[in-house]
């Protein structure tokens, strides 16, 4: 009669066809298991040392597996950085030609500004380099004060292996108009900023989430605008980014369309058309072709063509529109100058209609981003619910909003409902309906102004009048004033720098500053002209002197 087995439990076999028993028996001192299988490495003779060890259960240690982080370094953060990077410059292109009605070659011209500046950064996205991660343009140092030697002209650096920041997109969105000599200003570009027009306002959140997730805290942060669009920023982002593609690709930006752009900003400040063909001869006289500055030359504000048309433009208004109240005096009616401005009916339109207003009713769009507490209190109903309107279509990320622990429970966001607690939507925002309107304001205010334009008073030349100065009237030039400083500035020339500061985004101090460096030009103009004048009048006389000799 065969011996009955004594089975013994123990772990899983796991031996052929991923044996499942658990049960063991022995046989002449080998173990095997319930299918017969046998087992390798077990002993079934019980030392003495191994007294008292039955039942002891003995396991198979894992093989640990080395975790692996689902945030990307060096190299690869680098490239998904450059692929968001890119992502956003094309969202802004097609908004630039979807919303705003730009052409469609913008994008382009875009994508090739952007593929020569990736040529730089090919070290960035190699596995084996060691170079730091540096960010140019960062938007806090762009809100310093402007630096002092600015002014008198100074190198710019032109970096090229440095990480582009945010901000240059717009810069390679308006150098590409500028390729396709489209009268489009940096004021303009500014605006579809702030007024999210186009993608800048917080573009992260334009980012998928599986990439967002992958991207260290440092590429996510240069992605957010953590504070709003100051003035100034976008002007000196442009002009190192001019500079930057002369000095490493020797490109050549073409001249600004200086007549159309000239025109635009002229009806947009409700000023009279005469002064288009002043602007443009003062220009002729200096020699300036409105060409961007070239790398090898000293730097200035005014050295960007759109800053010196539009100095000119005020340089032309401050001599044949003073705003010193005194009275002056053409020669004939036929005259340019005839008509001259009523500046207090000037500083009343723009006060009373105003270009991108939204009502008083509702927070005027790209002004959320600088709202305050004290704004927050003085808000009226339908003002918070724009506010909050704008800020859960900018901060609230509904992808986080999960089943799962690891993001906001859903039940948690349930509680607390986003939204107008009276069930009403907010009201849609339309481009081309604003732009309507603006363009309807911008003739309402051309309409009053030239309506009020004043004339001046006849005076036919006579040696009377030799000097200049007859009474009160004086001619049309003279007692020309020089603002050097804010302070300088009456009441109705600040009202006037203040919107034309605004017009083409840049604070009202570097308009005062880049307004100065082109009147220097100028007197050295005058006072060269007068030595030449001199020079050849003094020939003239030798030359008479001779003949009659």
């Amino acid at each position: 009669m065969p011996k009955k087995l004594e089975y013994t439990k123990g772990q899983r076999c796991g031996k052929e066809d991923n044996c499942r028993s658990t049960l063991y028996y022995e046989e002449n001192s080998f173990q095997y298991c319930k299918r017969g299988h046998l087992q390798e490495g077990i002993p079934t003779q019980q030392d003495e040392d191994d007294f008292g060890t039955q039942g002891r259960k003995t396991r198979v240690r894992r093989e640990t597996k080395e975790k692996v982080s689902q945030i990307y370094r060096g190299a690869t953060a680098t490239e998904l950085y450059l692929q968001s990077y890119q992502l956003i410059l094309w969202k802004q292109c097609y908004a630039l030609v979807h919303t705003t009605g730009l052409p469609a070659e913008l994008e382009t011209v875009v994508k090739d500004l952007w593929a020569l500046r990736l040529q730089l950064l090919k070290s960035k996205t190699d596995a084996t380099s060691d170079e730091d991660t540096m960010f140019s343009s960062q938007p806090q140092s762009e809100t310093e004060t402007e630096d002092k030697h600015e002014g008198v002209g100074r190198k710019w650096k032109v970096r090229g292996k440095i990480m582009p920041s945010l901000i240059e997109t717009l810069g390679l969105c308006y150098l590409g108009t500028i390729l396709l000599r489209l009268p489009v200003s940096i004021g303009e570009m500014h605006r579809w900023a702030v007024r999210e027009d186009i993608p800048f306002i917080r573009a992260v959140r334009f980012v998928p989430a599986i990439m967002k997730q992958r991207l260290p805290a440092q590429y996510l942060k240069a992605l957010d605008t953590t504070s709003p669009l100051e003035l100034d920023q976008l002007r000196k982002t442009i002009h190192n980014l001019s500079l930057f593609y002369t000095h490493h690709f020797a490109l050549v930006f073409p001249p600004l369309n200086a007549p159309l752009l000239l025109y635009k900003q002229i009806r947009n400040l409700s000023l009279p058309i005469t002064l288009h063909l002043k602007t443009l001869e003062i220009s002729r006289l200096l020699l300036i072709t409105f060409a961007f500055p070239l790398p090898s030359f000293r730097q200035q504000i005014s050295s960007l063509p759109e800053i010196q048309l539009i100095c000119l433009l005020i340089i032309t208004v401050k001599l044949y529109h003073p705003f010193d109240g005194f009275t002056r005096h053409v020669r004939s009616l036929a005259d340019s100058a005839v008509l001259t401005i009523d500046w207090a009916t000037w500083v009343d339109v723009q006060s009373s209609h105003k270009l991108h207003a939204t009502g008083e009713a509702h927070v005027e769009r790209g002004s959320e981003i600088n709202v305050t507490e004290r704004d927050v209190m003085n808000m009226t109903g339908e003002q918070l619910d724009d506010y909050m309107d704008w800020y859960e279509r900018t901060y609230v990320d509904e992808s986080r909003v999960e089943e799962k622990a690891r993001g906001l429970p859903k039940q948690l966001l349930d509680m607390f409902p986003i939204g107008r607690t009276d069930g009403s939507s907010p009201t849609p925002y339309n481009y081309d309906q604003m732009a309507v309107k603006e363009q309807e304001t911008i003739d309402k205010r051309l309409n009053v102004v030239m309506g009020k334009l004043r004339l001046r008073n006849v005076v036919p030349d006579n040696p009377e009048y030799s000097a200049g100065v007859h009474g009160d009237s004086t001619r049309i030039g003279s007692f020309y004033k020089r603002y050097r400083k804010v302070e300088d500035l009456t009441p109705h020339a600040k009202a006037f720098h203040e919107a034309v500061a605004e017009a083409i985004g840049v604070r009202l101090e570097s308009l005062i500053l880049a307004v100065g460096q082109v009147e220097r030009s100028l007197v050295k103009w005058r006072e060269a002209k007068v030595k030449a004048d001199k020079e050849e009048g003094d020939a003239l006389m030798e030359n008479t002197s001779d003949n009659n000799a």
